[in-house]
């Protein structure tokens, strides 16, 4: 193994296309879907306006609320499970899956859920919730995980469209998760969702079988008062076992001809019902109202099938809230399980708007309403983990919120299940002020093994006075755990001077995803008076790592320096992520400082803006580039293909969850059929239903030819291992796409696609020219396609030169020192990639290169430690894969099993950690014997 030279393994990858994840690394993970407990807490103010970095009666009147302070900052206390050893608990996860029972691999995948959610990464968190989907069998489970994943795709904010609408597949159809059963195979596999046929003549149907009726001679007579309706009495005595017995058995009414029912609560309408059931097994001839009666009918008298066909006919009638609120009522007095689903369906796909209405929330928010729901099977952790995380995101400190964590740690049936109740109910209790709550809850989890709720502990007694106690909880972590970046940035909050700061770097050292070390030291220089270093300390995460309370530091940071437009961009940009931020604390909306901002700088006519959005773009400043749409918009709101370009930065800067919601924007405020087809399609194909984007492209193309629908065409298409005929195709629409209006920017970008495809057919002369192109109308990211044409014309020095060029107008481009390192020699890649490193810690290729050269060189323990210390706060599949091969070749195969277990949780189809994993196991294996 030593002897394979992995830095050249790793060199020749990287040449044809960096990891996809790398390649959107840095960003934010859905910074602006609302949710506080996963940012910081909004920065508190000191309330004075005498700082002494302020200068001039502007700033002053820009900064009401003074500038932030020190001594009141503070990160907020993260929400999700935190394990002490996350590789440990993804291995853990791993072999579990493997043994398991198939039944029981859906709530698997719903901890695995509950596990990753602190890495922030939405696809990946999708995707568990898509495999927990795929394995459930229970009716309940079905219900709740189609919800929950409508409800992540935001559905709710597309104009026209229904809660109870059907995406096409099994997966999230409202219709198959009222179907028991598991078929793993099929669950992404489209559905049949048909209208349902009319209902048929009662006329024919009671005709005929009356006449039946007459043939019989062994009839009986129910009186309800003085009506009396006949039955044949081996028909209604089949309806159960007591009716059989009644009429059959040793009852007197085994030999009357006449039975007197005005007493057992059935009324004449219901009881002629019954006599219809009796003769042609069907429910849906009646109205709502006599089909409930049935099912009271058929419960007192243990009339199962009967019950079955009300419970089926009730739960299809709901279609609604209105009906559901209704409706819920009779299928938990009657415990009808399809109904009480069908109700709780339609309950679950109209949040997050059903949160608000107090009928619902009496639902499922008391005790007694969970154990009404747990007597017809649905009352479960999952379900209220799916509300319980609806309410954290929407308001994190409201009485519901607490309601609904309380009922879900009261479902909790295993213990990281406990601990997540425990916590999250400890972080809401931080949140409301109330402290010896908060302490409690915390304590209860940490006593359950949860590490990390001792710093919630920490902060919580040290709010009541207990402040040695917290400083001695947190140190006493520190000495008996591995470090790690959250335990020193906890112990910096009860460290005062120097030692703080020490605390601070060492936590960026060892997590430098961690935005408060950068937010302190920002702040303390601005209280020095150092406002320049203290945004360029801000700007160090700000370039990887994109986030509104960052963006919002740094705007106060401008205003106090007095630059304005710096400071408008940066509120702009803010205000992109999250459209509704209010500033200060909360005092002042983000769109009202715009207004005062905009009395400071040059005001930008519709040309202006445009020349704006060319420079930024072609300076590869996609902050800038945001913040100029967005004061677009607020001119020209209803610009759809404004609202599409601000998605796509965003989702360039890995604002997945933003640019989602600027996608359908963009959608709603589209004003022809087929710009919209054209953004469902990009919907669509970034929720992962390539086929279905593809149609909409397709049909949008054949409404009008338009370069969108010619390019998400293409784009689509490209999508996959392209053979020699479909390449040709995929050149052909782009072809066809740059021959129809649009402007420099979206045609640069066509352009640069078009030279990619042409390097994947070897057409390396065509690619030049497609770049050179992109790069006379600004698309400067065309310089990096320019460079691999250039070394694979074995030209490495105009490749090296050609990204050079890209870094003179990209200077903070992490990726274009990456892509430069792989055209020079070790030591100048180094350095190119240490440069990455420090500007985008999120990059794993740098950390990769390194191990591989560390091996290469026979440190084997310092080759690991490079990748371990990344692995620490991103575990990352290709680092823990390439961990894993490291520790086989120095014979650690237990170490080695681990690590592959642990990135196969992460893509348990990614077939060389299998091949690797299957392997180190089998050796392993053999070792013992």
């Amino acid at each position: 193994m030593r002897g394979l030279k992995f830095i050249e393994k790793f060199k020749s990858t990287q040449v044809h296309a960096l990891n996809q994840q790398d390649a959107s690394s840095g960003g934010c993970n859905g910074c602006a879907n609302g949710s506080k407990l996963s940012n910081h807490k909004r920065t508190k103010f000191t309330g004075s306006k005498s700082n002494k970095t302020k200068s001039g009666s502007v700033a002053q009147a820009l900064l009401p609320y003074g500038l932030p302070s020190t001594d009141l900052l503070e990160p907020s206390i993260d929400p999700h499970l935190k394990p002490i050893h996350c590789v440990k608990s993804l291995a853990d996860l791993y072999r579990r899956f493997e043994t398991c029972l198939e039944s029981d691999k859906s709530m698997l995948f719903i901890e695995q859920y509950a596990y990753l959610c602190g890495l922030g990464d939405a696809k990946l968190l999708r995707r568990c919730l898509r495999s927990a989907r795929q394995y459930a069998g229970d009716l309940h489970l079905k219900v709740v995980l189609s919800a929950w994943l409508k409800f992540e795709r935001r559905e709710d904010e597309l104009l026209g469209s229904s809660s109870m609408d059907c995406c096409g597949f099994i997966l999230e159809c409202p219709k198959a998760a009222l179907i028991s059963g598991c078929d793993p195979n099929s669950t992404y596999d489209h559905c049949k969702c048909f209208e349902e046929n009319a209902k048929s003549n009662l006329g024919p149907i009671v005709e005929k079988f009356v006449c039946l009726s007459l043939e019989e001679d062994d009839s009986v007579t129910f009186c309800v008062g003085d009506k009396e309706i006949s039955f044949v009495r081996n028909k209604i005595a089949s309806l159960s076992t007591p009716f059989k017995a009644m009429l059959y058995g040793g009852f007197v009414e085994s030999k009357r001809k006449t039975i007197d029912f005005s007493h057992d609560g059935v009324s004449v309408e219901g009881l002629r019902a019954v006599e219809v059931y009796t003769r042609t097994s069907r429910v849906d001839l009646f109205c709502p109202g006599i089909v409930l009666e049935l099912l009271s009918f058929a419960n007192r008298f243990c009339c199962e099938e009967m019950k079955s066909a009300c419970d089926a006919h009730l739960a299809s009638l709901v279609g609604d809230i209105e009906d559901a609120l209704i409706l819920i009522d009779y299928g938990l007095e009657e415990r009808a399980t399809l109904l009480v689903a069908s109700c709780l369906q339609v309950l679950l796909r109209e949040l997050p708007s059903s949160l608000y209405n107090p009928k619902v929330m009496q639902i499922f928010c008391s005790s007694e309403a969970t154990e009404r729901l747990a007597n017809v099977g649905h009352a479960s952790f999952l379900l209220y983990y799916f509300l319980s995380q609806v309410a954290l995101e929407k308001d994190r400190v409201s009485n519901t919120t607490v309601m609904l964590l309380e009922r879900l740690g009261e479902c909790s049936t295993e213990r990281w299940q406990r601990v997540l109740a425990l916590h999250q109910l400890g972080c809401v209790m931080f949140e409301r002020e109330e402290y010896k709550d908060a302490c409690y809850y915390f304590e209860a989890a940490a006593d359950a093994g949860h590490i990390y709720s001792l710093a919630g502990l920490a902060r919580a007694k040290y709010k009541v006075g207990q402040q040695y106690s917290a400083y001695k909880l947190i140190n006493s972590i520190i000495s008996e755990h591995k470090p790690t970046g959250w335990m020193y940035q906890e112990q910096s909050l009860y460290n005062l001077g120097m030692e703080k700061i020490v605390d601070l770097n060492y936590a960026t050292e060892l997590d430098p995803t961690l935005s408060f070390p950068y937010k302190y030291r920002a702040v303390a220089k601005m209280e020095e008076g150092q406002i320049r270093a203290a945004i360029a300390e801000i700007d160090r995460i700000i370039v990887f790592k994109l986030s509104v309370d960052c963006l919002e530091l740094r705007a106060w940071l401008f205003i106090a320096a007095e630059d304005y437009e710096s400071a408008l961009r940066d509120t702009l940009a803010l205000l992109a992520l999250e459209s509704n931020y209010m500033m200060f604390h909360g005092r002042v909306s983000g769109d009202h400082l715009v207004k005062l901002l905009n009395h400071h700088v040059r005001r930008s006519s519709p040309a202006d803006c445009w020349i704006k959005l060319y420079d930024r773009w072609s300076s590869v400043d996609d902050i800038g580039s945001l913040a100029v749409i967005h004061q677009m918009l607020i001119n020209d709101p209803g610009k759809s293909f404004l609202r599409f370009r601000q998605s796509l930065l965003l989702l360039r800067l890995n604002c997945q969850k933003a640019a989602m919601r600027c996608l359908r924007l963009a959608r709603n405020h589209s004003s022809s059929e087929h710009e919209r087809l054209v953004y469902e399609g990009w919907i669509l194909y970034d929720t992962g239903h390539r086929e279905e984007a593809l149609s909409k492209a397709e049909k949008s193309i054949s409404i009008e030819r338009t370069f969108e629908s010619f390019f998400l065409k293409a784009y689509i298409l490209a999508d996959t291992n392209l053979d020699l005929e479909s390449s040709t195709f995929v050149i052909q629409l782009l072809e066809e796409a740059l021959r129809c209006p649009s402007d420099g920017l979206r045609k640069g970008q066509a352009l640069n696609n078009l030279g990619s495809i042409y390097v994947e057919c070897g057409k390396l002369d065509q690619a030049e020219n497609c770049y050179i192109n992109a790069l006379d109308i600004k698309h400067t990211r065309a310089h990096q396609g320019l460079a691999r044409v250039y070394y694979l014309k074995n030209e490495r020095k105009a490749a090296y030169d050609e990204m050079t060029k890209l870094l003179e107008k990209a200077q903070y481009s992490a990726s274009a020192f990456e892509k430069r390192s792989e055209y020079s020699d070790r030591e100048m890649a180094k350095n190119d990639l240490n440069m990455a490193t420090q500007l985008d810690p999120l990059r794993t290729y740098p950390y990769r290169y390194r191990a591989a050269v560390l091996m290469d060189d026979q440190k084997e323990v310092e080759a690991v430690e490079e990748l371990s210390k990344a692995i620490a706060f991103k575990p990352d599949l290709q680092m823990l894969h390439l961990r894993a091969a490291f520790y086989e070749s120095m014979g650690d195969l237990t170490s080695a099993v681990r690590d592959s277990q642990a990135a196969l949780c992460l893509d348990p189809n990614h077939m060389e950690t299998l091949d690797l994993y299957n392997r180190a196991r089998d050796q392993a294996s053999h070792q013992q014997k």
